[in-house]
């Protein structure tokens, strides 16, 4: 029988050893290495580079709000969502009054609501409940959505970046001619692409971060209205009531 596991050290072993081979088979044509000041070339930029930096910086500021308000905390915790279950399964709509009160997230706002509005028909109760929840979920939406637009607007920039920069690299081939110095194109090119890479390194973390904080939105919401459905109950499901009732 074939032995897996001794075939699999025999292969990274002929792999590291090729490497090792192949690594030592090459050197170097000069000991010279070059290292990029990165803050000089974003600098190189210019105008650009600035606008991308701002840019960023705002962005930054929406993702350290997004993390500070979408917090479990703030929209339902799990200690009011046991709770509020166990007093609307005995329909005590005082106690789901006082521990509504001492919390001060959306679930409470929505047991609060709940509580206080009993006497009006069912139909306007749920309207309202629901409204409550999808005006939260499109705040918290539209609260988000700057860091679509940052993550819009910084590839935009960085291309206007690099077609400024290869505007003024094609201005001094024409004017340098055959006598230009390779380097000082080299330069410009550089100039212009830098823009670009400003522009993607900020635009993926903010759009990565823009669907991250919508989905938990989207999943505070699905929440929200999981627990409304354990709020009616006493209205949805009367005969659950009665068979508490009954055994009391």
């Amino acid at each position: 029988m074939i032995n897996l596991r001794k075939i699999t050290l025999l292969f990274f072993l002929l792999v590291s050893h090729a490497y090792a081979q192949e690594s030592t088979s090459i050197s170097p044509e000069t000991s010279a290495t070059g290292t990029i000041d990165w803050v000089a070339e974003m600098l190189k930029g210019g105008a650009t580079s600035i606008a991308l930096l701002v840019v960023g910086f705002i962005g930054l500021i929406f993702f350290i709000e997004r993390l500070i308000v979408l917090r479990a905390g703030n929209f339902i915790s799990a200690k009011l969502e046991r709770d509020i279950k166990k007093y609307a399964q005995a329909s005590d709509f005082e106690g789901i009054s006082r521990i509504s009160q001492k919390s001060k997230s959306v679930l409470g706002d929505i047991g609060q609501y709940v509580a206080t509005h009993t006497h009006i028909p069912f139909e306007i109760l749920s309207f309202g409940v629901t409204d409550m929840i999808g005006r939260t979920v499109s705040r918290q939406h539209q609260r988000t959505y700057p860091l679509a637009v940052v993550a819009t607007i910084s590839p935009l920039l960085g291309l206007l970046g690099t077609i400024i920069g290869m505007i003024e690299s094609f201005q001094k081939v024409a004017l340098m001619g055959d006598t230009g110095d390779a380097s000082v194109l080299a330069d410009s090119i550089g100039k212009a692409l830098i823009t670009t890479a400003m522009g993607l390194m900020i635009a993926i973390p903010a759009l990565a971060s823009y669907h991250f904080f919508k989905s938990r939105v989207n999943s505070y919401g699905i929440r929200l209205e999981e627990c409304v459905d354990v709020l009616m109950s006493p209205w949805l499901h009367p005969e659950n009531q009665d068979d508490v009732a009954a055994k009391d």
